[in-house]
C-alpha cells in the first residue's frame, strides 16, 4: 500500500459503518442480478485495483457478454461518493435497468435512484445524469428495494432512521423523478408504531399488475408481513409469525403463478411485469391533454377491442337512392339560391350637383 493513501475498501467501510450506525444491519432480499429465460444483467465491484466503481452488464442469453451494451460490453457507475454497492437492481419490461442505494447526508442516509437505458448508457432523462438523490418528505430512509411500474413510476422500500424504532416506509416516485405527494402521507407511507420496529425488505408485481410489499417486524412478536399496495390505503394481505432463529431482514415477496408467496432467502429476481398502482389506472385510460405530445393515454392492461360489424340495413321497398339523391339537388338549389339573395344590390347614384 502507498503510504499516506487511504485503500477505497477503508473508505467504504467506514461510510458503511456509518451507515449501519444509524440503520442496523442491512438487508439481503434484493438482488444484484436479475435473470429471464433470454437474458441476465449483473453488478459487480470493479476488479481493477485503481477502480472505484462498479460494472453492469448485460448477459445474452445468460452467459454471452452483449458487446454493444454500455462501451465494450459494460457500464461503469457510482452511486455515491462512497460508493457502496447497490440494495437492489431491477429491469422493467422495457430493460430499462434501475438500481437503488444510500449516500450519506448530513450523517442521515439518502436514496440514490439510478436508471439506464436499454443500451446500458446513463439515462440522462432521469435526475441529473441518470441519478435520482432525495430526502422523501423530509423522512431518512435506508433504501432495501425498488419496483419500476409500466407508467415510468417508481417504488422504493426501506426504514426510516434517525428515530427511537425503524418503521417500514415506502415511497413512490413520478416518471419525471418529483415525488408523489398523494402517496401515502405527504408522499410517504410508514407502518404504524405499534411498539415494534419494521422494515420494508422487499417488492413485487403480479402478472395481472398489482403491487405488494413485504415487511419484517421485530420486536416481542415478530412476524412476516405482506402488504397489497395502492395510492389509497396500503393494506395488510397475509401475516405470518417468525422464529427467533429466522433472519427477517432476507424476507422477500414473490408472485407464484396465481398467489403471493412470502420466503426467506436471496437469489436472483426477474423481469418486473407491467403493473400499476392500483388508483392509478383510471388517470392513465384518459386521453392526452392538448399539450400532451401522444405520451399521456397509455395503459397495459386496455386492450382495444375489434370493431363490431355494422349492423344489417333494414329495407323497407322504397326507392331511397332516388330520393336522396332528389334531395341533394334540391339542397343543392336553394343553397344557390340563398347567396344570390345575400349578394349586395349594386346601387347608381346621381352625381352631385355644383
Amino acid at each position: 500500500m502507498t503510504p499516506g493513501v487511504v485503500p477505497r475498501s477503508a473508505v467504504r467501510a467506514a461510510a458503511a459503518l456509518a451507515v449501519l450506525a444509524f440503520t442496523g444491519s442491512p438487508a439481503h432480499a434484493g438482488s444484484l442480478t436479475v435473470r429471464d429465460p433470454s437474458n441476465a444483467w449483473t453488478v459487480n465491484e470493479d476488479p481493477q485495483a485503481d477502480a472505484n466503481d462498479f460494472i453492469l452488464k448485460h448477459l445474452i442469453n445468460g452467459t454471452a457478454p452483449d458487446a454493444r451494451f454500455g462501451r465494450n460490453g459494460e457500464t461503469a457507475f457510482t452511486l455515491g461518493a462512497a460508493n457502496d454497492a447497490p440494495a437492489s437492481v431491477r429491469v422493467d419490461a422495457t430493460h430499462r435497468t434501475w438500481m437503488v442505494g444510500a449516500s450519506l447526508a448530513g450523517n442521515q442516509p439518502q436514496p440514490v435512484i439510478a436508471r439506464f437505458r436499454a443500451d446500458g448508457a446513463a439515462d440522462l432523462g432521469w435526475g441529473v445524469q441518470g441519478k435520482l438523490q432525495l430526502t422523501p418528505a423530509g423522512v431518512a430512509i435506508k433504501p432495501n428495494d425498488l419496483l419500476p411500474l409500466a407508467d415510468g413510476s417508481v417504488l422504493v422500500a426501506g426504514e426510516t432512521t434517525g428515530v427511537a424504532r425503524p418503521r417500514a416506509a415506502v415511497f413512490h416516485l413520478n416518471a419525471d423523478g418529483s415525488l408523489d405527494r398523494g402517496f401515502g402521507a405527504a408522499g410517504v407511507w410508514q407502518r404504524a408504531d405499534d411498539g415494534s420496529a419494521s422494515t420494508a425488505t422487499s417488492l413485487a408485481a403480479s402478472t395481472d399488475g398489482t403491487v405488494a410489499v413485504a415487511v419484517s417486524v421485530r420486536g416481542a412478536k415478530p412476524g412476516a408481513e405482506l402488504w397489497a399496495l395502492s395510492d389509497a390505503a396500503p393494506a395488510v394481505a397475509q401475516r405470518k409469525p417468525m422464529d427467533d432463529n429466522t433472519d427477517g431482514e432476507d424476507l422477500r415477496v414473490e408472485w407464484s403463478t396465481d398467489h403471493w408467496v412470502l420466503e426467506d432467502g436471496g437469489g436472483t429476481t426477474g423481469v418486473v411485469p407491467p403493473a400499476l398502482l392500483a388508483n392509478h389506472l383510471a388517470s392513465h385510460t384518459a386521453a392526452p391533454a392538448a399539450s400532451d405530445p401522444g405520451e399521456g393515454g397509455f395503459n397495459p392492461f386496455a386492450a382495444v377491442a375489434a370493431s363490431a360489424p355494422a349492423a344489417p340495413s333494414d329495407d323497407d321497398g322504397l326507392p331511397w337512392t332516388g330520393i336522396g339523391i332528389a334531395a341533394a339537388v334540391l339542397a343543392a338549389g336553394a343553397a344557390a339560391f340563398a347567396l344570390r339573395a345575400r349578394k349586395p344590390a349594386t346601387v347608381i347614384r346621381k352625381p352631385p350637383r355644383y
